[in-house]
């Protein structure tokens, strides 16, 4: 199995091992020369090994144990299958021969990896190397993904159960020079006929980067990117327009546009929101289950199953459009930043959210690392942190769990050595991963870890804003001090409360051998101005509840 995997490039693997076969592999990858990372739970190092996949592209590596070991994974899991992240997980399983009579720990292990992953894999004795190369192969195969080998040496063969999460179907065969002509004659037409294209960028489309950027710099073509796609297109060009997610923030560009083409979208980045702009709408995507799926998000679009290279290249052949004003893209982003900004009013003695990422974003390098956990201060970090470069933000798209930005930060660190790396995570977050900061001291790591510390969960209590339901005890916790716990799990552990107190601890952070800590007290009071401008109804026409005409101009003012 070690074997198998560092052909494909692996060179790290984490978990928490239990007995027998897990300590067998433990063992193997330490001989080979493969670093074993102990985690403190199952699904922070599955997300460690999602994130070296997708900072290296080859597959990550995990070992748990059974039962327990399995189900505390399948969280990690789940976040692969959805964000498309390579990663072999390796558990141990109660044999077949003694189920009959041994109950204890005993799960149906093979269910439960299809239930979340893209196929389940029983290794038998003598099969565990077949298994792997079986493993390896489908986690990488087109969309990436997430696969279970129970290691059961009762039984001679492999066995294999296709999972229902991501489909382990190969992609279908890209077309020919000619064919894809054909594919993609519907864009040619569009692009020959639209004056006001805009180009949203997913993360198929990252392997196309360079292409993209020649394709698309200096063209005056406004492109938003998802979450995942962010650094194809350098924040700081003026063709790149912010973020688009289905929410409020991006509908005056679309609004004003006269033909939307996404290149790469994955529906799975996109929020349960109706589409409903007036321009024709075009998805292009690899495979033609990736163009179907796109095809049911994005309502009325045409979904085209071509080589993106090729749709890339039709682009830049039609890249000179009179119906944008100079820079229309840097106008929409700068538009919709301003008014995060001006929402960022804190009370004395306390940060608003903004405050923490711009200040952070201004003393850290441009080659800087962020990772971002789920929830409300996620709204601020991911528009306001630019980057130059594709893999400097991550995040949980797919997925959006908690707990994520500590565990991803440590996997950069390790996957990326030298690169500074800084974790955003709420109080809520690394609640569920606080033991993890452990595993970056003991690793000598140095990570800053940011949590914006208000004592709730922000974005639901947002949420319960309209009837109340539930009232302050299911989103409020007591006040806690991430500071000192992170002196006793050994890190540094420092509490902030204003921007000069932050720049100064942000500043012996980034200069210390180790993890940091850095408490930061927040209002909250800002985050339903957040949630408005990014997902609330901000952005729709009063009283219809549709998005404004075509021929509306407020992304540039006309």
């Amino acid at each position: 199995m070690v074997a198998a995997l560092a052909r494909a490039g692996t060179r790290l693997m984490f978990g928490v091992p239990g007995g027998g076969p897990n300590l067998d592999v433990v063992g193997a990858a330490a001989a080979a020369g493969m670093p074993f990372v102990l985690a403190h739970g199952e699904t922070a190092a599955t997300i460690m090994a999602a994130t070296c996949a997708d900072l290296t592209g080859a597959p990550g590596a995990v070992v748990v144990t059974r039962g327990p070991g399995l189900a505390s994974a399948v969280n990690g899991i789940a976040h692969a299958a959805l964000d498309r992240l390579p990663v072999v997980v390796i558990a141990d399983t109660v044999p077949a021969h003694q189920r009959d009579r041994v109950s204890h720990q005993q799960l149906d292990q093979a269910a439960l990896g299809r239930s979340v992953a893209k196929v389940a894999l029983t290794a038998g004795a003598g099969r565990a190397g077949p298994a792997a190369d079986l493993a390896v192969r489908l986690a990488l195969a087109a969309p990436a993904g997430p696969v279970v080998i129970n290691m059961d040496p009762s039984v001679g063969e492999v066995r294999a159960g296709v999972g229902a999460a991501c489909g382990a179907a190969p992609p279908a065969p890209l077309a020919g020079a000619d064919a894809a002509r054909h594919e993609l004659a519907p864009l040619a037409a569009a692009l020959r006929a639209g004056r006001r294209p805009v180009l949203l960028l997913g993360p198929g489309a990252l392997a196309h980067a360079a292409a993209v950027r020649d394709a698309l710099t200096g063209s005056g073509i406004p492109t938003l990117h998802t979450y995942r796609a962010r650094g194809i297109l350098p924040d700081g060009g003026a063709e790149a327009a912010g973020l688009v997610t289905g929410g409020t923030m991006e509908w005056p560009l679309l609004a004003a546009s006269d033909l939307i083409v996404g290149l790469g979208v994955d529906p799975a980045e996109m929020i349960p929101a109706a589409w409903d702009y007036a321009a024709r709408a075009i998805m292009v995507a690899e495979t033609s289950a990736g163009a179907a799926e796109a095809g049911r998000y994005f309502t009325g679009a045409t979904a085209l199953a071509a080589p993106l290279g090729a749709a890339i290249a039709l682009i830049a052949a039609h890249r000179h459009h009179g119906g944008w004003p100079p820079a229309a893209g840097r106008a929409a982003k700068t538009r919709a930043l301003t008014g995060l900004q001006e929402a960022a009013r804190a009370a004395p003695g306390l940060l608003s959210p903004q405050d923490v990422v711009t200040t952070i974003r201004a003393q850290t390098p441009p080659e800087t690392i962020a990772t971002v956990d789920a929830g409300a201060h996620m709204l601020v970090a991911m528009p306001l942190w630019e980057v130059d470069e594709p893999h400097r933000l991550l995040i949980s798209s797919g997925l959006a769990t908690m707990g994520y930005a500590l565990p991803a930060a440590i996997a950069a660190a390790l996957c990326t050595p030298g690169v500074p790396v800084v974790a955003f995570t709420g109080d809520g977050g690394l609640g569920m991963t606080l033991m993890e900061i452990e595993t970056a001291a003991r690793l000598r790591l140095r990570v800053v870890v940011v949590v914006f510390n208000d004592a709730t969960l922000s974005l639901i209590k947002i949420k319960q804003r309209p009837a109340g339901h539930g009232g302050p005890e299911a989103v409020g916790y007591q006040p806690t001090s991430f500071a000192a716990a992170a002196t006793a799990l050994g890190a540094a552990g420092a509490a902030v409360s204003d921007a000069a107190g932050l720049a100064t601890e942000l500043a012996a952070a980034l200069n210390r051998n180790g993890p940091t800590v850095i408490d930061a007290s927040i209002d909250p009071a800002t985050y339903p101005a957040v949630m408005d401008l990014t997902r609330g109804e901000a952005g729709r026409h009063p009283g219809t509840g549709h998005h404004l005409p075509a021929d509306h101009h407020p992304a540039t003012g006309t």
